[in-house]
């Protein structure tokens, strides 16, 4: 019984704390706290006349997170997202979002968040390379985004 009851007090309290993360993130976004993020969402296909992966289209959602954001791991085939500000030959300004990918038509959302040493401005224009990486680490197919932040 008394084992029990300590189970059912910890699954409410991570209800509790789950809920009140989700809060604070919507709220966060309403009121302009925490870090500015771009959240991409990625419609993938196949050329058929050379079997090459390719983009169909992409929606852009600027954000809102409460966590620090990182690079994200390696596992290939892969398809991944870095940003530029301003030109092709700065450094990245964003982490590196990545997502294993599945050859066909998909659909993938990543959220860019931005190195500490830069926060997006109104008016900067992100340049957003998309890859497609194979097993081996090579670059099946590359496009190139543009985002002009608002």
């Amino acid at each position: 019984m008394k084992k029990t009851t300590v189970f059912i007090a910890v699954i409410v309290i991570a209800i509790i704390i789950g809920a009140a993360y989700v809060s604070i993130g919507k709220i966060g976004s309403t009121l302009n706290i925490g870090r500015p993020a771009l959240k991409l969402t990625i419609s993938t296909g196949i050329n058929e006349s050379d079997g090459s992966p390719i983009i169909t289209n992409i929606t852009f959602e600027q954000t809102r997170v409460i966590y620090k954001g990182e690079d994200a791991q390696v596992e290939f085939p892969d398809i991944s997202v870095t940003a530029r500000n301003e030109s092709l030959l700065s450094a990245p300004v964003s982490y590196w979002a990545s997502q294993p990918w599945k050859e066909g038509n998909e659909k993938y959302t990543m959220t860019l968040t931005f190195r500490d040493s830069f926060t997006p401005k109104k008016g900067d224009l992100l340049i957003l390379t998309i890859r497609f990486t194979g097993i081996g680490g090579y670059i099946l197919g590359k496009n190139t985004a543009f985002y002009e932040w608002k």
